[in-house]
């Protein structure tokens, strides 16, 4: 995609109050102006811009930098300052790791396994998904090629699985998701400035304002359009996974099940820094068809326990069905 709490401004305030009356030594002029170019891409950019009062946050992330002569002894106040942002996507990649314990080598997110269902329920897992262009093709073509093999005319409805969808990129997982969601506007991402950004699905195609940003030549096309939908989530659905859930929102004959979603219904844009550092900050949140914002957690229609989640969601499906028919 382009594609920190609350209470992280409170100990991020409180510091700045208990400290006040201490000497502090001011950053050097280098600090002082590497610092200064983040709060500029911060202020510019950051969706809940408004929210913030620029003046004291700068003057806050200058006060954490004090003595820091280098550009890495600034580092941590960056880090700081992003936390008081109150924001959970953000996130900075400093060009020079600061020394500290050795970290092991981060882990892939699980994979999870499908679900058993009756012969009247499709049912489709749509898992995280990041890489290549040809690793994005081939999640692509895997993704549809399971609703292919599962989809029959007697399928009362699909369900669509989210649950463990921890994120990366969110347009092949709508062109997979394409022939249930339906040839529509699926949402919006929508920036500080109220700058709406279209999502659409159409012929194996996801968009973005018209520009196509994942594509599957070969897509298929349901043998019953407009199913009824049950969609699945938990707490570790989050990013490009909402952006998934979101656009399943608003749909006719489609509900959600399980859990309340992680909480970072959120695009980021990439920001390269002059020392080579990257930040990667939210500058917009999504919105569903009818236009209603996220930018936090997804509550299910029906909050469920794991193992009631499948059997109820089968059952909704089927009366649904009825009611639809």
């Amino acid at each position: 995609m382009r594609v920190k709490l609350c209470l992280l401004f409170f100990v991020f305030a409180s510091y700045s109050f208990a400290s006040c009356s201490a000497e502090r030594k001011p950053p050097s002029p280098a600090v002082q102006e590497y610092l200064e170019e983040v709060v500029r891409i911060m202020q510019a950019n950051f969706v809940h811009r408004a929210t913030i009062n620029w003046v004291a946050f700068k003057q806050n992330m200058l006060a954490q930098a004090s003595g820091a002569q280098t550009i890495e002894q600034a580092y941590p106040a960056v880090e700081f300052a992003i936390g008081a942002l109150g924001d959970k996507h953000t996130q900075f990649y400093s060009a020079r790791p600061v020394k500290g314990p050795e970290k092991l080598p981060a882990k892939q997110p699980p994979l999870y396994p499908d679900e058993p269902v009756a012969e009247d329920i499709g049912y489709i897992r749509i898992p995280w998904v990041v890489g290549s262009k040809e690793q994005l093709d081939a999640y692509i073509t895997q993704v549809q090629a399971h609703i292919k093999a599962r989809d029959k005319p007697a399928l009362k409805g699909w369900i669509v699985d989210l649950r463990g969808n921890m994120g990366g990129n969110m347009w092949p997982m709508l062109v997979g998701a394409g022939p249930i969601l339906g040839e529509d506007t699926l949402g919006y991402c929508i920036d500080a400035n109220n700058t709406k950004t279209a999502w659409r699905y159409e012929k194996g195609k996801a968009f973005a304002d018209g520009d196509i940003q994942a594509e599957t030549a070969t897509y298929y096309t349901l043998k019953s359009a407009n199913p009824v939908v049950a969609v699945l989530t938990d707490t570790l659905t989050a990013s490009s996974g909402e952006a998934v859930a979101v656009a399943f929102k608003a749909r006719k004959h489609t509900r959600s099940f399980g859990a309340v979603t992680c909480g970072v219904s959120t695009s980021r844009s990439r920001f390269y820094l002059s020392d080579g550092s990257v930040l990667l900050l939210t500058t917009e949140v999504f919105a569903d068809r009818r236009l209603v914002r996220y930018g936090h957690s997804l509550p299910p229609d029906e909050s469920l326990r794991p193992a009631e989640v499948v059997p109820r969601a089968i059952h909704w499906i089927r009366e649904e069905y009825k009611a639809k028919n």
